[in-house]
């Protein structure tokens, strides 16, 4: 059981990596407004990620933007690629500005001219240990709150010699120049951090929140009429990118197990299209004889009604960090039968609902688990789960109220650490 407490620019339209602009646009400004009587003051906060693509990071950071925003934050974006990325219309339209700049040889001096041009008081990075690298800039530039936020297990890169060299360096940087190293979960600081991590005082777990709101929303899609389910057959439903840690070719394997235990079942793959990754998964749908029993939705934006109607949300993942699925499934009612990996034991202490199986688990031993948490599930209570769900530590409020006790340490008057080097870095 974890001790530490649970923490409740121009933009290249083209998606090419083009020159960053150094000038603020769409209005915004060098120098944030002060605050007026009963307005709090405004200071510069910068997000550091590769890029503004669909993502559970991302998502969870735009949904937490109105909160951060109406209590002073003046956000910013710098995307590492040099691509602002698909979601940054809709950063931009919420009011913040993105800075692509691509990591090449001039980075290091653009980004302190950013830091310095703007006087921002927060560098919040969520781009796992190269975090390193931006913390000691942001300190460089005399930054006051510099955040590393750890959002999964791993990198998800191969563990090369030069990969593990720069590793270590990078959590060495954080480990001198974070002010603040966060995690979604207990296990994102273990494993992308360090087992050590509970021993520094910089070190706390802040769950991703979860905007109920827009799980509310209701969509036009029957889902058992869509994919052909006969009453009483299970659906399971999969939501996620496809991309090789999320294991969506197990849905189809799954599927078969369950069909042939006498359980018919019929498995809905909402995410991106991918050509090579739906390929696989009609591969293995193909090799199990389920191809009629697979269907590929596509991206959806009434996730949350789709999974209203779903009887089980699976998620066979080998990596995760707090996986968004599992927490929008459990706010609607709906069970999870989901991979053991650390973030999904953390959501299990604190929410009914979840069976883990063995991340190589076969797929008999998934249907059999599914078997099991559909029955009893049948009869279900959401304004109960709300209820639960509201109560836990993964409310957007929750989140909001502890991104800004770190980011209010940056404003005149308050308290913040230094640069000096921590004992969790040695």
């Amino acid at each position: 059981m974890v001790s530490r407490p649970v923490d409740g620019a121009a933009r290249d339209t083209s998606g090419q990596a083009g020159e960053p602009a150094d000038e603020p646009v769409d209005g915004a400004t060098d120098e944030p407004a002060a605050g007026t009587a009963g307005e709090p003051a405004r200071y510069h906060v910068v997000r550091v990620f590769g890029s503004l693509d669909v993502g559970g990071a991302e998502r969870r950071t735009i949904e937490l933007m109105p909160l951060l925003t109406e209590a002073g934050a003046v956000l910013h974006f710098v995307t590492l690629s040099g691509r602002a990325g698909v979601l940054a219309p809709v950063v931009e339209r919420m009011g913040a500005t993105v800075h692509p700049l691509p990591l090449d040889p001039r980075f290091p001096f653009r980004f302190l001219r950013l830091l310095r041009r703007l006087e921002v008081r927060v560098v919040h990075s969520d781009v796992s240990t190269f975090s390193g690298a931006l913390v000691l800039l942001a300190a460089l530039a005399g930054v006051p709150v510099r955040i590393a936020h750890f959002r999964s297990d791993g990198d998800g890169r191969p563990s090369t010699l030069r990969r593990r060299i720069q590793r270590w360096v990078m959590r060495k940087l954080i480990g001198f120049f974070a002010t603040d190293i966060v995690g979604v979960a207990p296990g994102a600081l273990s494993n992308a951090y360090r087992p050590s991590w509970e021993s520094d005082p910089r070190c706390r777990v802040i769950p991703n929140g979860l905007d109920l709101g827009r799980l509310a929303r209701r969509g036009d899609l029957d889902l058992r009429a869509s994919v052909g389910a006969a009453p009483g057959e299970i659906v399971c439903l999969h939501v996620g990118r496809p991309a090789p840690e999320k294991r969506r070719w197990v849905v189809p394997q799954v599927v078969a197990a369950l069909t042939a235990s006498g359980r018919p079942s019929r498995g809905a793959l909402v995410g991106a299209r991918d050509a090579g990754d739906e390929a696989r998964v009609l591969r293995a749908a193909e090799a199990d004889g389920v191809v009629d029993r697979v269907h590929l939705l596509g991206v959806r934006e009434d996730v949350g009604d789709l999974m209203r109607q779903a009887d089980v949300v699976v998620l066979p993942s080998e990596r995760e960090g707090l996986p968004g699925v599992v927490l929008e499934a459990l706010a609607v009612g709906t069970v999870v039968v989901a991979a053991d990996l650390p973030g999904v034991r953390f959501i299990a202490r604190h929410l009914p609902g979840v069976t883990v199986v063995g991340r190589d688990a076969p797929p008999a031993e998934w249907a059999e688990a599914i078997g099991r948490a559909v029955l009893p599930s049948r009869e279900r209570d959401p304004e109960a789960a709300v209820r639960a769900f509201r109560a836990s530590v993964f409310t957007l409020e929750a989140a909001a109220s502890a991104h800004l006790s770190m980011y209010r340490r940056s404003l005149p008057g308050a308290r913040h650490d230094g640069t000096a080097a921590h004992p969790c870095a040695a």
